[in-house]
C-alpha cells in the first residue's frame, strides 16, 4: 500500500498545485463510481457472505486456535 502511496505522490508532485485539488476529487469520484458498480453487480454475493459469516465463527476460531498452536510448538 505505501508503494502506492509513494507512486500517487510522485505523480502528483508533477502536477501544478492549482490542479492537484480537482484531479484528486475527480479520482475519487471515479473510485466511488466504481466501488457503487461493484456492490450493485455483487450485491447477492455479498449479502450472502454477511449471512454465513456468523455460522463460519466457530471454524474460523478453531482453525485460529489450530495455527496458534503449531505455531507454539515451533523451535525457536
Amino acid at each position: 500500500m505505501q508503494t502506492i502511496i509513494d507512486y500517487y505522490n510522485q505523480v502528483l508532485s508533477l502536477i501544478p498545485d492549482a490542479y492537484r485539488l480537482p484531479l484528486s476529487i475527480i479520482i475519487i469520484v471515479i473510485l466511488v463510481f466504481a466501488l457503487v458498480k461493484f456492490l450493485r453487480k455483487n450485491l447477492i454475493w455479498i449479502v450472502l457472505f454477511l449471512l454465513l459469516l456468523p455460522a463460519a465463527y466457530p471454524a474460523i476460531r478453531q482453525i485460529g486456535i489450530s495455527v496458534w498452536g503449531f505455531i507454539q510448538k515451533i523451535p525457536k
